[in-house]
């Protein structure tokens, strides 16, 4: 089913079974709905959908189960009589909620800024992490105001420098780092903020990037917090072997955002094989995570270094404002350029649920469909057709498949997918 499908069924279970009648729901009367909802074992039950979640292994036809905010269970066949609303999920997959791990939601104080249902419960997406848009002296702003506006989950990575990303190129000069000023914030919102952020471009990157990266890692070191790497340099400024000399200061947990980044730090070598240090780092657990955006994400580099075995441990859009409508769209359309480039559907949800779960110490309850966890729950589709999709050097390429976003399922709550737009299909 393509783009602008009907979202699915939801029914009552105090009518027909599947609340369907002539393509309608037809709902009995309001006393018979009270006597049977005492019968009710489940508020929400998703029946028919092909569940993947990898985080338990399970790729199977199965219905889930959800009580208030959390799953209650996974099993084939649950009566949907067993249920107070049931939705139809045949013909479609169903997976654990989708966590992007980078993008940029600190709308109207950065510029690039998106809302974060927008990059969100909007996209299929229940879990947003904030890549670094705030420092220190501008934080304030998330938990005061755009985490309350949020429907979406909100995480934050906080940035080294002290005014994050309103000023670019950051960090001109060493006064731009307080570290007990980031200290400050980091205790203040433990549950908040998951990492600390340092971008290789400009300023003191050109001359001292791998001191900037050892400062990150010693104040997140203080917390036990890991740190996300921006490499992939559009001016060229930065040493040509910045990447290779910051790659063994990271530890496993760490984060190299634009991994498949054509730009300056990219992790090929000019041979085309993927530089020791980068494979070494993967090897010892740190994260190499797709961050598409619009200027580091390159098809052919992808390509070349997924044919030298480094794989993505993450997949994130790098979502901004500008590039909502185009050339990211959102998490699931970085997520098909990888399904075009080979990877299966499975791999491609562990890398959009449990492995950003994990990367940010929210496992224990988002991330999969376990029992007792977070009911965050997204339900896809994938469209047969022909798009072209631009990479960052303006190579094109071409998609056969494309992962559309459906619902989603948050904290219990059922929710249509409303992407601000989606590629164009060719034919």
């Amino acid at each position: 089913m393509g783009h602008g499908a009907s979202p699915g069924i939801i029914s009552r279970a105090c009518s027909h079974p599947w609340g369907i009648s002539g393509g309608q729901t037809k709902v009995k009367s309001s006393a018979h709905c009270v006597n049977r909802k005492v019968e009710l074992m489940y508020d929400l039950i998703i029946k028919g959908g092909r569940v993947i979640d990898p985080a338990q292994k399970i790729d199977e036809q199965a219905d889930v189960a959800v009580t208030g905010d959390k799953i209650a269970a996974v099993s084939a066949d649950i009566p949907a009589s067993e249920g107070n609303r049931v939705v139809d999920a045949t013909g479609r997959v169903v997976s654990p909620g989708l966590i992007d791990l980078h993008c940029h939601v600190y709308r109207h104080v950065v510029g690039n800024g998106v809302d974060p249902d927008e990059a969100g419960v909007k996209q299929g997406v229940t879990t947003v992490v904030d890549a670094g848009s705030a420092g220190e002296a501008i934080f304030e702003g998330f938990p005061a105001y755009v985490i309350p506006a949020s429907r979406t989950t909100v995480y934050c990575f906080l940035h080294l420098a002290s005014q994050g990303q309103t000023l670019n190129p950051e960090l001109m000069d060493r006064r731009e780092v307080n570290t007990d000023a980031m200290a400050a914030v980091i205790e203040s919102h433990p549950n908040l903020i998951k990492g600390v952020k340092v971008r290789l471009t400009g300023g003191l990157a050109n001359t001292d990037g791998s001191k900037i990266v050892a400062t990150a890692k010693k104040i997140a070191g203080r917390f036990s917090l890991p740190i996300m790497v921006h490499i992939g340099d559009r001016e060229n400024q930065v040493a040509p072997d910045l990447t290779k000399e910051i790659l063994p200061l990271m530890e496993s947990g760490d984060i190299l955002s634009h991994a498949y980044t054509a730009q300056r730090g990219c992790i090929l070598l000019p041979d085309g094989k993927v530089m020791p240090e980068a494979r070494e780092a993967m090897e010892r657990g740190v994260i190499m995570d797709v961050a598409n955006g619009r200027y580091n994400f390159d098809h052919e580099v992808a390509r070349q270094a997924l044919d030298q075995g480094i794989r993505p441990g993450t997949i994130s859009s790098d979502l901004t404002a500008p590039s909502l409508t185009g050339p990211v769209y959102g998490l699931t359309v970085s997520m098909s350029r990888f399904l075009a480039l080979g990877l299966e559907l499975g791999p491609l949800i562990e890398m959009t649920t449990i492995n950003p779960a994990r990367a940010i110490g929210i496992d224990d309850r988002k991330g999969s469909l376990t029992p007792g966890t977070d009911a965050d729950i997204s339900i896809l589709e994938t469209a047969s057709g022909l798009w072209a999709l631009a990479g960052a050097s303006q190579n094109t390429m071409k998609l056969q498949k494309l992962i559309e976003p459906r619902m989603v399922v948050k904290a219990g709550e059922v929710i249509p997918s409303e992407p601000a737009a989606r590629p164009d299909l060719l034919d």
